[in-house]
């Protein structure tokens, strides 16, 4: 209960991207079309859980026992960096140079965002004595709502008709727009989420 409590109110509730507006440009940048969106939002999710899963036991190992919690968000931003770097690594073999260099910018992309995403997880579990599946719940819900803020995003971007949009807001400004108003429904159901598995 206690691990779907924390997915469900770092999904939904403190919403990494809309809620708390971290990474914010990875949502502008990178959520053109819902396909590319869905492959970028979910190596950073996989990214966001893997820093939980390693960078809490490294935090409750050997930071906080040492009275170096403050050094929390560092692990989560390096573990999450590795990750997608090996998966990076991966992706690159057996390919030609231009689409190793286009993976690899792609990869740098994704691990700025992952450690911009790590920080607060990082911050999360100083601020707090969790357990592992809170820490672990927090981690996967803050990639999953990494996620759905990247595919909703670009599906909202895609339906857009730039045609009925003024001239004065099309391109970045009603992006803008859209993004502000999809904050604020997130906004809007914060704490129900939660405090299902209450």
């Amino acid at each position: 209960m206690e691990f779907l409590s924390a997915l469900f109110t770092a999904a939904f509730d403190s919403n990494i991207v809309f809620a708390q507006l971290v990474g914010m440009v990875a949502v502008l940048l990178a959520a053109y079309r819902p396909q590319d969106a869905v492959r970028f939002g979910a190596l950073l999710w996989a990214a966001v859980s893997v820093a939980g899963l390693i960078g809490w036991p490294v935090y409750a190992g050997f930071f906080a026992p040492w009275g170096v919690g403050y050094l929390a968000p560092v692990a989560y931003a390096a573990v999450s960096s590795i990750v997608i770097f090996v998966a990076g690594a991966v992706a690159c073999s057996g390919r030609d140079a231009a689409e190793r260099g286009r993976i690899l910018v792609l990869c740098t992309l994704l691990a700025v965002n992952a450690a911009v995403l790590g920080v607060p997880l990082g911050n999360a579990a100083a601020a707090e004595a969790a357990t592992l599946a809170s820490a672990v719940g927090t981690s996967v819900g803050a990639g999953l709502g990494a996620f759905i803020a990247v595919v909703l995003f670009a599906t909202v971007r895609q339906r857009i008709d730039e045609r009925l949009v003024p001239p004065a807001l099309r391109g970045l400004p009603i992006s803008l727009v859209t993004a502000s108003l999809m904050c604020m429904a997130f906004t809007c159901v914060a704490g129900i989420a939660g405090g299902l598995f209450a």
